[in-house]
């Protein structure tokens, strides 16, 4: 039995204790929460422990597991306390603030011999997933190049989403979403481009980076942007081949569109997550999708000892690396080559 301890109980937090209280193999035993309301309601919802600070928790709590979900610029200080305890760790996205935040969080769980994952959700979530195992599948051939765009409305006060020191704005905690997929396609790039506008508390809340000099010969374009006021969600992904292009559809039962130069259409069959049997009830579980799966593959991680290869953390860094290296490249006007 893997025995969990989430970090943080706001939004990320509630939705990955959900689903830690779906598996069976997992036992949901502590949270810690700033907000006295919060840990009321998880204590009375799932029977655990709580406390004020997360330190509290690492120290006083028997725990396998420490779900990172704070506020990004307290992950790098926490991931390193919970690796120090001889706690694994799955932290939400982004892994750190900085290149150097990252490091302290691998070097901690290496000396630590601990296991250490970043949360990127669109690696698990079914739509992405099955596009990147039909690309990968060499059916359409190579990879000629992948565009995708991540556009929501921008967080407002008091939420630590609209601080820039907290958050990194939306070049850090939202396009990392479309780096760090494009990358999982196409591995690294040499070269980052890009163009943007700050937003008045200084963010980089809009941001177009173009990837080039992946070894493949394909390049990459995302967009991103927390706009002003409230506006729909919306998000594209499209994978251009030799042989098709895949196109993520959401207004589609598969969710995914395939389309050949000869004129055929076809929607991909994608799986959906079930919940499993043993596990506590949890409705609509269905609803989680990627943040389901990426806690079911932790966790099985953690009880098999087994490294997280699906998302290795050095490449949660190599994201990080990539979302600072378009702020750079916005602020100065000049491309960024990366070592």
């Amino acid at each position: 039995m893997v025995r969990v301890g989430i970090a943080g109980l706001g939004g990320m937090g509630s939705t990955h204790a959900r689903a830690y209280a779906a598996l069976p193999n997992v036992q949901l035993v502590a949270g810690a929460d700033l907000l006295p309301e919060r840990r009321e309601s998880f204590a009375e919802q799932y029977g655990a422990e709580v406390y004020g600070h997360y330190q509290g928790m690492i120290d006083a709590a028997d725990l396998d597991v420490v779900g990172v979900c704070l506020p990004t610029d307290l992950h790098s200080e926490s991931a390193a306390s919970a690796a120090q305890a001889g706690r694994h760790v799955l932290c939400e996205k982004p892994m750190a603030l900085s290149v150097e935040q990252c490091d302290a969080m691998l070097a901690a769980a290496q000396e630590a011999g601990t296991l250490l994952m970043v949360a990127q959700v669109l690696r698990f979530w079914p739509e992405y997933a099955r596009i990147k195992e039909l690309a990968d599948s060499g059916r359409l051939g190579r990879m000629l190049s992948v565009s995708a765009a991540r556009i929501g409305g921008r967080p407002r006060p008091p939420s630590w989403f609209a601080e820039p020191a907290r958050s990194g704005g939306a070049v850090l905690d939202l396009h990392i979403h479309d780096i760090d997929f494009i990358c999982c396609l196409l591995d690294r790039p040499k070269v980052v481009s890009a163009a943007g506008a700050h937003a008045s508390s200084g963010a980089l809340d809009v941001c177009f980076t173009t990837l080039t000099g992946f070894s493949g010969g394909a390049s990459a374009f995302a967009q991103v942007a927390w706009a002003a006021g409230s506006i729909p969600f919306r998000e594209e992904l499209r994978v251009d081949l030799e042989g098709g292009t895949l196109t993520l559809c959401p207004g589609e039962e598969s969710g995914v569109l395939l389309t050949t130069p000869d004129g055929a259409v076809e929607y991909p069959k994608v799986a959906r997550p079930e919940a499993p049997t043993g596990g506590s009830t949890v409705p609509n579980i269905s609803d989680l999708d990627g943040y389901f799966l990426e806690v079911q593959y932790f966790a099985e991680c953690v009880e098999k000892g087994q490294y997280p290869d699906r998302v290795p953390p050095e490449s949660s860094r190599q994201s990080v690396e990539i979302c600072l290296a378009a702020k750079q490249s916005v602020e100065t006007g000049k491309p960024v080559e990366l070592r």
